[in-house]
């Protein structure tokens, strides 16, 4: 349900490995930073700050306190030398002035005046106004007495411990070189990941696995191998497989050619023209099959233009009686072994050209990450409850639409074999513009 998506962690994770590894790596650290500066602001920068804030205060009020009483010039002297020499402040008074607007205080400097005037407020009579400068250091009060202002300077250090940005420096500078340290190790990482998911597809795709030298993490280093030691039993197996078909292709054309022979001799025409009818037809079955077991013959794959393909094959199949109808709003490029898919194509074009009744519809779209390419036919079809029978291998129907490479049941196979050495997929299904077999088929878009 979708409020159910809405509480589970998955939803806001990211989705790459790169991101999901950097995430589980810098997020805890990050937490624990923040945890570790909330810490030190709460147990030790607020408790220094508030007890230099006291004191700080103190020393203004008892400023205040031996200047209540008015002073000759000679003895304002001497307090400014008391406090200079017991506060290390400096002290001035101007006389018949006023407060001008203060200057606004920036930066961290600005939480410890909080604690200064937390205690000014509950002990000064008198209006005041209190900044502080970080540039030049300076933490200045002025009090507005009746006859004039009373100025105190001090030095900012008195209430601002700068080991805040000490910190502030090394939280966010550990995470920085964390993060520069981590992400090249990460990617090194992941890129061993990458290189065993392309050297799959490859193989998905029946292509030659080239320059794939397993490596990263002990545990992607085996998988590699354990899927290298898979691929060459295969590919042994593969090639066993096709040798031992053209050994038996070869051993049985020869009694057939044999045959072929001594029927040139036979006085009876009709028993001739029947018995070399027959071997005929076991010359389509054994090529047939040997065409179906061997596969596509090895070919690179390569970027194509699928619209053209399928453009230029059904010219060529088409010879100007049928009407071929080919929809497409652009090109469309995908990596294919040109031959083979334009194999299948033409294997579907030229079933659909024999059961039709002249006239062949062909859409290519994008649907998500796939070209999906729709052939449909306005023949007879074929019935719902056999369509997956006629995409396995010598499987015939009266009047079927797979007999396209010699009549033995293996036309639709083959497409089907071809389709899906190309990661994709083939359907039939009830045409809804023709009315007759509509064949659809979806490659990745790459």
């Amino acid at each position: 349900m979708k409020w159910q998506k809405f509480f589970e962690i998955r939803t806001y994770f990211p989705k790459g490995i790169m991101a999901r590894t950097l995430t589980l790596i810098i997020l805890p650290l990050l937490l624990s930073q923040i945890l570790t500066g909330y810490i030190f602001y709460k147990r030790h920068w607020k408790n220094i700050s508030n007890q230099s804030a006291a004191v700080f205060a103190a020393n203004v009020l008892t400023i205040m306190d031996l200047k209540e009483d008015d002073k000759t010039p000679e003895e304002f002297s001497e307090l400014q030398k008391l406090v200079k020499k017991n506060y290390s402040m400096d002290i001035n008074f101007f006389e018949g002035e006023k407060i001008q607007d203060k200057k606004k205080t920036k930066r961290l400097s600005l939480l410890s005046l909080r604690y200064v005037k937390k205690f000014l407020n509950n002990n000064i009579k008198y209006p005041y106004t209190i900044s502080a400068s970080e540039e030049t250091n300076l933490l200045q009060v002025k009090i507005q007495y009746p006859n004039g202002v009373l100025e105190i300077n001090s030095s900012l250090k008195s209430i601002f411990s700068k080991t805040i940005y000490i910190f502030l420096f090394w939280v966010i500078g550990s995470v920085i070189i964390f993060i520069v340290i981590t992400i090249p190790f990460a990617k090194s990482q992941i890129d061993s990941i990458k290189k065993l998911t392309y050297a799959l597809e490859c193989a998905g795709r029946g292509e030659e696995i080239k320059d794939y030298n397993p490596t990263g993490p002990i545990q992607v280093k085996e998988a590699g191998k354990a899927f290298l030691k898979t691929y060459n039993r295969i590919q042994r197996y593969l090639k066993s497989r096709t040798n031992m078909l053209s050994g038996i292709s070869h051993d049985l054309k020869t009694p057939l050619t044999r045959m072929k022979l001594e029927l040139e001799f036979c006085d009876d025409k009709n028993l001739q023209f029947a018995l070399l009818n027959d071997i005929e037809d076991m010359e389509k079955m054994i090529n047939s099959y040997l065409d179906y077991a061997k596969g596509n013959i090895p070919e690179a794959s390569q970027k194509t233009n699928i619209t053209a393909l399928i453009k230029n094959t059904a010219r060529k199949l088409n010879k100007g009686n049928y009407d071929i109808k080919i929809n497409a709003k652009k090109n469309f490029f995908a990596t294919v072994r040109p031959s083979s898919f334009e194999r299948a194509i033409a294997n579907i074009i030229t079933n659909a050209i024999r059961y039709s009744k002249k006239k062949i519809l062909i859409d290519i779209k994008q649907t998500d990450d796939n070209i999906a390419i729709f052939i449909e036919d306005n023949g007879k079809g074929i019935p719902e409850n056999r369509r997956d029978e006629m995409l396995k291998p010598f499987t015939r129907l009266e009047n079927s639409r797979n007999t396209s490479t010699g009549g033995v049941g293996l036309g639709l196979a083959i497409v089907q074999e071809i389709i899906h050495q190309h990661g994709g997929e083939i359907f039939l299904l009830d045409g809804k513009k023709l009315g007759g077999l509509l064949v659809k088929i979806e490659i990745p878009l790459k």
